[in-house]
């Protein structure tokens, strides 16, 4: 079932408007916790660790809850359309800095931050579902993954090239990073996420009818088991995503006190979204050429490379560089990859068990990127704290900037490591979905009987 461009563009909003969201989240909140809020490291980086804990619940029972619903307008975009507006409004009160105790800030970050969360969730749960009722050809889903991570990294590369320069026009001095730069950001990424988010909601059409999904959750969740190639998914999820929020939120650490040049965030941040725009043209052919197993692991591989490269470079500008470049080939392979991968899953698990859930799998594959960059950003800010980082001082000592320096290199060579390792045991090929499709259309004309 082929879809029109304009339909492809729509979907593609979705991540566009989401990942702008994202990107100002992962990149700047835990800075404004720490530098302009007057946060401890410790405990703002425990305010994304319980509000994942939080999503433990949060996200799989919205994306069952997802699977569940039938209305005249389908089973997902009807959350997308409620979600859109108050998802924008809890993102800019995110970088709202009142007056207050050291408590009512702290409380006042906990309590914006999950009602973001919240309805993030009640917009991606459903989204990252739709694919699977917008069409049902291979190449398409392909597709629709590429136009969706086309939209992520435009979203990235567009935040990170001019962040921090709307941060500073808009701050008292003009030159330093206050809290009415970092608020006027705050809007004007709010806005875009409510405009972009809502133009996938109204734009994409769900065609597929499945059969009424009558598991129960616990039902669901069981199944999910039972999925080998979904957990292989997750998994790398998980690991992939640490890399990109640690290297996100960590850069900007990297950039102020061992760098000592706030021009070098959008630097690398801006070439790191970069490559994923151009190159994610190719990516759909790639992935058909050499399958998504062997996709998913020269990702890894290049977030190994630019690990190590950022250990080589010292301020080297042009290695610091280099290695942005190969964390951008990481990001080029490796997402649209997962989302072309989801539907085809959610097929898998069908087919094996006979239960349908591809609002569920999706709700564990965004609870994954959710853990990691709430587990990643715990992590920056209890090693802030073990290498002795204190927010207040313009310089840092000595020991803290070079620990700063060996966590930048470090940290993103084992999570590639490791998600390789996650990879290796997935087997869904072409040919083998191919026999599965089939199948499992004789599985739900039986049960239609």
């Amino acid at each position: 079932m082929k879809l029109t461009i304009r339909e492809r563009l729509c979907y593609g909003c979705g991540d566009l408007g989401s990942q702008f969201a994202y990107n100002l989240v992962t990149t700047y909140l835990m800075i404004f916790f720490t530098d302009i809020l007057g946060l401890s490291s410790v405990a703002a980086g425990t305010i994304f660790l319980i509000a994942t804990a939080f999503d433990a619940i949060n996200d799989p029972l919205m994306g069952s809850i997802a699977d569940h619903t039938k209305t005249k307008h389908g089973s997902y975009r009807p959350y997308m359309m409620a979600a859109a507006i108050p998802y924008g409004i809890f993102l800019a009160l995110c970088f709202v800095a009142p007056e207050w105790s050291y408590s009512g800030k702290l409380a006042w970050a906990y309590v914006m931050y999950l009602l973001y969360v919240i309805f993030s969730t009640m917009f991606q749960m459903p989204y990252g579902s739709l694919s699977n009722v917008m069409t049902d050809d291979l190449k398409e889903r392909t597709m629709l993954g590429a136009f969706r991570d086309w939209g992520a990294n435009l979203a990235g590369f567009l935040l990170n090239m001019f962040a921090v320069t709307i941060i500073t026009h808009f701050s008292a001095s003009d030159q330093n990073m206050d809290k009415r730069g970092y608020l006027a950001l705050g809007i004007i990424v709010a806005v875009c996420c409510v405009l972009f988010t809502s133009v996938a909601a109204l734009g994409t059409k769900e065609r597929i009818r499945p059969p009424k999904n009558t598991a129960k959750l616990t039902e669901s969740l069981k199944s999910i088991g039972q999925n080998k190639p979904a957990l292989c998914i997750l998994f790398m999820v998980f690991f992939i995503n640490s890399f990109v929020a640690f290297r996100s939120t960590f850069t900007t650490y990297y950039a102020l006190y061992y760098l000592g040049d706030e021009n070098m965030i959008p630097m690398i941040l801006t070439t790191m979204y970069t490559l994923p725009l151009l190159g994610l043209l190719f990516v759909p052919k790639l992935i058909e050429m050499m399958g998504n197993k062997r996709m998913f692991i020269i990702s890894g591989l290049c977030a190994i490379l630019s690990g190590g490269l950022s250990l080589l470079a010292g301020t080297n500008t042009t290695l610091v560089v280099l290695s942005a470049i190969f964390g951008g080939l990481t990001l080029s392979g490796v997402f649209a990859n997962i989302w072309g991968c989801m539907p085809n899953v959610a097929d898998y698990g069908e087919w094996k068990t006979g239960i349908r859930a591809p609002g569920l799998i999706y709700g564990l594959a965004t609870f994954a990127i959710k853990l990691a960059v709430a587990l990643s950003t715990y992590l920056v800010g209890w090693l802030l704290d073990w290498g002795g980082y204190v927010g207040s001082l313009e310089v840092q000592a000595d020991h803290t900037v070079q620990f700063i320096y060996m966590a930048n290199g470090v940290l993103p060579i084992l999570f590639g490591i490791i998600g390789i390792v996650m990879i290796l045991p997935y087997n869904l090929t072409q040919e083998k979905m191919v026999k599965i499709k089939t199948e499992l259309a004789n599985m739900r004309k039986g049960r239609e009987k």
